[in-house]
């Protein structure tokens, strides 16, 4: 029965999204009328708004969803266009992890399941310099989380805390896992967290959603195909990676045409036939693989001489001179690429020059050389900020990244910040830190 104060019932998830569906294409001013005034600050101001003036409750931090009856915990998220359509912006963000609680919980008793199992997703497309009150919802709709990606997110929480038990809290990073992720949270990345099984106190951290995953749930995403498609592909207690290791370990030793031939592939000299020949070894014929895309996961083949020397570093994307000064650490391009889940598939010359598949591994930079990532970004910034295109950190100085040039030619420029022409350059990776990583 519809509660007579409330232009919906809090006990039936229908209603409630029937409800939020009014607001799709509009904004709150347009719906609440232009006399509604914004009282909440913070980024999550938003939801807050939208809790108290349009579903009219006041907005709490209990470990419960917020629609407690129903079971729905109400999440807005920004959106950005593109010439394609809308995309997310960025990850969706849930209540930060309590270290000294999380640990004596199972999944299903967890404050992350508990407040989120199921969603009322209400995303906007984000507009700078105009308020809250007039941001426009585009997509709204209540959202369960298929058994498929349960399975993964429910490892994902094993996995972060694995390491709080482990006395490893302040050593947890969002690479670590591949849906649910462990992002930081807190004012300028200072805000730190006492841990049970240590002394050392840990970086504040809050459960998400990657932005790739949120791409899945709004439909912007590129074709793909699951490497498992049921959850009864998986043996008691493995995991995703577990499946992806046992897929490859058939063809270890083998080289490159043999390879091909078992799989019944077409021959083909493109650089990119190394990454075909994983992708069909997991059995994936489409042009994306479901679950990487999702987990925001890269997989990079690397390919090394007989001796095991590797010639090539790491490419990663062109810096953009004028972004790179408006960015912050926890926002860069960087970061969050090195803050991903990496596979990386070896491929190595026997002794006649024939590439044979050594090994694959999974990989997350570790903290210590994200302290080093990081101090590289900075130098990199300050330099083009004092338009100081000349003394970027080369590979020579031996400090796990550099860059270099990666444009079409040498007429290949950038416009910088004060409107010069500059030649495109490059974030990489040395080889000889890839090499030691897969050593």
């Amino acid at each position: 029965m519809m509660e007579p104060t409330l232009p919906y019932n809090r006990k039936d998830s229908k209603s409630i999204e029937a409800y939020a569906q009014r607001l799709l294409n509009k904004s709150l001013r347009v719906v609440l009328g232009s006399q509604i005034k914004q009282t909440y600050s913070g980024k999550g101001k938003l939801g807050q708004i939208l809790e108290d003036l349009y579903f009219q409750y006041k907005p709490n931090s209990e470990s419960e969803a917020d629609f407690q009856e129903a079971g729905v915990e109400l999440k807005t998220s920004p959106l950005k266009k593109t010439t394609k359509g809308f995309t997310s912006k960025e990850r969706l963000v849930f209540n930060i992890i309590n270290y000294e609680e999380e640990h004596t919980k199972t999944f299903k008793t967890s404050s992350f399941w508990r407040k989120n199992k199921l969603l009322l997703l209400m995303f906007f497309l984000y507009q700078q310099g105009i308020e809250d009150l007039d941001y426009i919802f585009k997509i709204i709709h209540l959202w369960e989380f298929p058994p498929t990606d349960l399975k993964i997110i429910e490892d994902d929480w094993q996995k972060i805390i694995s390491k709080i038990k482990a006395g490893k809290a302040h050593e947890i990073s969002e690479g670590d896992t591949l849906y649910l992720g462990a992002c930081t949270k807190g004012a300028n990345n200072k805000s730190l967290r006492k841990q049970p099984f240590s002394t050392e106190m840990a970086m504040q951290r809050a459960f998400s959603l990657k932005s790739k995953y949120l791409n899945y749930i709004i439909g912007k995403s590129l074709p793909s195909e699951r490497i498992v498609k049921d959850t009864k592909e998986y043996k008691k207690g493995e995991s995703l990676e577990d499946i992806v290791k046992k897929r490859f370990i058939p063809y270890y030793g083998l080289s490159e045409d043999e390879i091909i031939a078992k799989l019944k592939l077409p021959k083909s000299k493109a650089k990119s036939r190394f990454y075909l020949i994983a992708k069909a070894i997991l059995g994936v014929k489409k042009e994306k693989i479901e679950e990487f895309e999702k987990a925001d996961l890269a997989l990079k083949t690397i390919r090394l001489e007989h001796s095991g020397a590797l010639k090539e570093s790491m490419s990663f994307a062109q810096i953009q001179y004028k972004e790179i000064l408006n960015e912050s650490w926890d926002d860069s391009y960087w970061f969050n690429t090195l803050t991903k889940r990496f596979l990386f598939v070896a491929f190595q010359k026997d002794e006649n020059g024939e590439p044979r598949l050594k090994n694959i591994m999974f990989w997350t930079m570790p903290v210590k050389d994200l302290e080093v990532a990081h101090a590289y970004w900075l130098d990199t910034k300050r330099k083009i900020a004092k338009n100081d295109f000349s003394h970027f950190i080369k590979i020579s100085d031996d400090r796990i990244c550099h860059v270099r040039p990666k444009g079409i030619n040498s007429k290949d420029l950038m416009e910088t910040a004060t409107g010069a022409m500059e030649k495109k350059m490059c974030y990489w990776l040395n080889s000889s830190y890839i090499k030691e990583i897969i050593k």
